[in-house]
């Protein structure tokens, strides 16, 4: 046990330290976008839910970048639990959709099983990173996960193409033996159950150790947010700038003043900002590099512009000026009254 707990929180120092993320991470309405993407996403999902039920039990969906995209669900009918799975003909990116077909496989199980399944995504989705922007990227393959909690409500979150030695890409590893498996592949039921078990404690274990790290808002994306990089040609870092008893992101926090139209409608965003600090301490060229919503990145410059000077970053024993991505969220919850 003490040998399990200490390998976890290694392991999720370690993430925090390199800014992974693992945990499953929140979907885009994607019928709200106007575009390519939109239809994509609607034809696959329609194509793959064919046959199994709205109100997912424990459902996993493969979407690739090239290859045919897959799910399977565990599903219940009359006393009896089965795996069902639909593989797709062909990617479905430039196909058209009558021209897709769906194949079917079903494969029956033992309650055992089912129950495990289902226990491991009620776990892995009560628990979705609250984030901005996306890990997901052009090549690749995007997993999704989902079931429904007490309330009826269908919990969906995804991850892509996670690390195998992560929790995120163990959870991965083991529903694609569950697909495997509903595929007539001879895989042995107590292999699945014990590691989604295995999988399950440890991911009880890290909620014990880290209760609100996943709640803690995150950003994913090209920009590097939180990393100071010099602008001077040939002059690496010795030192990065220092504030008086604050960091960009603690000042950002304790002076921010959220857009009252915004707040009353309790929407919520994000802004990155970068900026300079020069040679002399001071905060110039602050600009907008992506944001949710326009007030959201006005006050973002607001707090930036109202930064006091730094002792700045050092390079071989004198001043260099350098660069840092701020990422400041906006959550309504977080909203000073």
């Amino acid at each position: 046990m003490k040998k399990t707990i200490t390998t976890l929180l290694l392991l999720s120092l370690s993430l925090r330290m390199t800014g992974q993320i693992d945990y499953l991470e929140p979907i885009k309405d994607y019928s709200k976008y106007k575009s390519e993407l939109s239809g994509y996403y609607s034809n696959v999902l329609s194509l793959l839910s064919t046959g199994l039920s709205k109100k997912p039990y424990a459902c996993y969906a493969v979407i690739p970048s090239f290859s045919p995209e897959y799910t399977v669900s565990a599903e219940t009918k009359n006393g009896k639990y089965y795996l069902i799975s639909n593989t797709l003909s062909q990617n479905s990116w430039q196909a058209e959709k009558s021209t897709i077909k769906v194949n079917t496989k079903s494969t029956e199980i033992s309650k055992t099983l089912y129950q495990a399944l289902g226990e491991l995504l009620q776990m892995a989705t009560l628990q979705i990173q609250d984030m901005d922007g996306s890990t997901t990227g052009l090549d690749g393959t995007t997993y999704y996960f989902s079931t429904t909690n007490g309330k009826g409500e269908v919990l969906t979150g995804k991850k892509w193409s996670p690390d195998r030695a992560t929790l995120m890409g163990r959870l991965v590893q083991i529903y694609e033996s569950v697909y495997a498996l509903s595929t007539g592949k001879a895989i042995p039921e107590s292999l699945i159950i014990n590691d989604a078990r295995i999988l399950l404690k440890d991911l009880q274990e890290r909620s014990k150790a880290f209760p609100d790290e996943y709640k803690q808002p995150k950003y994913a994306g090209i920009f590097p947010a939180g990393l100071w990089q010099s602008i001077e040609s040939g002059r690496e870092l010795e030192s990065v700038p220092e504030f008086p008893d604050y960091t960009p992101e603690s000042y950002a926090a304790k002076h921010l003043i959220y857009p009252p139209t915004l707040l009353a409608k309790a929407a919520k965003g994000y802004a990155l900002c970068q900026f300079t600090i020069n040679r002399e301490g001071e905060v110039i060229n602050a600009h907008i590099l992506k944001y949710s919503h326009s007030e959201f990145a006005n006050e973002a410059l607001r707090i930036v512009k109202s930064m006091p000077k730094a002792v700045p970053a050092m390079s071989e024993g004198s001043p260099v000026a350098c660069n840092y991505v701020l990422y400041i969220p906006f959550r309504p919850t977080l909203a000073r009254h």
